[in-house]
């Protein structure tokens, strides 16, 4: 630091603050052939004040917090939702908290094998009249067509 011997002022002490305040505020995603991992900091929260749910499509991590102090009531509150890649069952999703407050979640990936394909094909059938085509879709009776005039 070339400043601080003329201002006899150290910065290290507000900067070292400041990044523990900010640490982790992203949440870090990797998503990789076998499974999807998700961990996210909520070193504010106990283990009782953190939701984790599970959709079809995505992940949903809410946090809500409520102190008594003198003044009132402090309420502290996020949700968070993450989209699951392809292959991810949420029925297979697991969470686990560390001492230090990161909270990861982990789900696996489904491959798909040789003789199970992720996309089906399905045939279409063809029909000899156009007139077949939309039998089913009218309703059956003796309904009579109107008259044209």
């Amino acid at each position: 630091m070339i400043l601080s011997p003329l201002l006899n002022v150290s910065l290290r002490p507000q900067l070292c603050s400041w990044v523990k305040q900010t640490r982790n505020l992203r949440p870090i995603i990797k998503i990789g052939k076998e499974r999807f991992q998700l961990f996210l900091d909520v070193h504010q929260f106990n283990k009782d004040e953190i939701r984790v749910k599970a959709r079809s499509e995505f992940v949903i991590v809410e946090g809500k917090q409520e102190r008594k102090t003198k003044n009132g009531c402090l309420i502290r509150t996020f949700v968070r939702r993450f989209k699951l890649p392809e292959g991810c069952n949420p029925q297979d999703i697991k969470s686990k908290l560390s001492p230090d407050g990161c909270l990861m979640i982990t789900a696996p990936r489904n491959k798909c094998s040789v003789n199970y394909p992720c996309e089906t094909v399905i045939p279409i059938a063809s029909t000899s009249k156009e007139s077949d085509v939309f039998k089913e879709d009218k309703p059956s009776g003796s309904s009579k067509p109107p008259e044209s005039k």
